[in-house]
């Protein structure tokens, strides 16, 4: 009888094509939050064919982390919240959470600040969500170009290349998980939050604007 630690060498090598990978189930139990990386080809799912408007709609602050990156949060609460958010805490952007894949099954969950005329709209956020757009069709790629203050679009030219895998047309993941998943430990509920209650109080100045002024003549 063979001991459990005996064994022939003939049993050493593998008697089948690896060059695959070894059959197993790919496990999402991360969603990163922001847009992709400038390497990354991605796609968004389009939910009901509805583009961007299928996702929803929130309020996003931003402030710095202590590596000094600017990190997004949701805002939670009534409207009366929402609104001393506005006031306290700069800037805060009405954002779609857009929810995407990239060509190497990354899922991520991608605040995109809402432009309702491209022509009107900072050019930052105008050509985000051109790029936005066209990710919801085709795999699509995203860098940041500061000296022009903009996004640069770029189109995956073999599109046809990429393997076709469930994940890419239905999310492995729901998106209101995503959206959990992405944003765990990043959401402003109360006063308590410590980016709200180290903002600071807004004092109203003396000076007056033109529009204040406009009024008051």
């Amino acid at each position: 009888m063979k001991k459990d630690d005996d064994f022939d060498l003939k049993e050493v090598t593998p008697n089948v094509d690896f060059s695959d990978g070894l059959e197993s189930s790919k496990i999402f139990d991360f969603v990163d939050l922001g847009k992709p990386g400038h390497d990354d080809w991605f796609k968004l799912y389009n939910f009901e064919n509805k583009g961007l408007s299928g996702f929803m709609k929130a309020l996003i602050a931003k402030k710095k982390d202590a590596m000094g990156i600017m990190q997004p949060y949701l805002i939670l609460g009534n409207d009366t919240f929402k609104a001393k958010i506005i006031k306290r805490i700069r800037p805060v952007q009405l954002v779609r959470i857009a929810y995407g894949i990239t060509t190497n099954e990354r899922l991520f969950i991608w605040p995109l600040p809402i432009v309702e005329d491209l022509n009107a709209a900072l050019t930052w956020h105008a050509t985000g969500w051109e790029i936005a757009t066209a990710a919801l069709t085709r795999w699509t790629g995203i860098q940041s170009n500061k000296a022009d203050s903009r996004y640069i679009h770029l189109d995956l030219d073999k599109q046809g290349e990429v393997p076709k895998k469930d994940s890419f047309i239905t999310p492995p993941i729901p998106y209101a998980e995503a959206f959990k998943k992405a944003f765990k430990g990043r959401v402003v509920k109360n006063e308590d939050h410590p980016i709200y209650a180290n903002a600071g109080s807004v004092i109203g100045s003396k000076v007056l604007s033109k529009a204040e002024k406009a009024a008051a003549s």
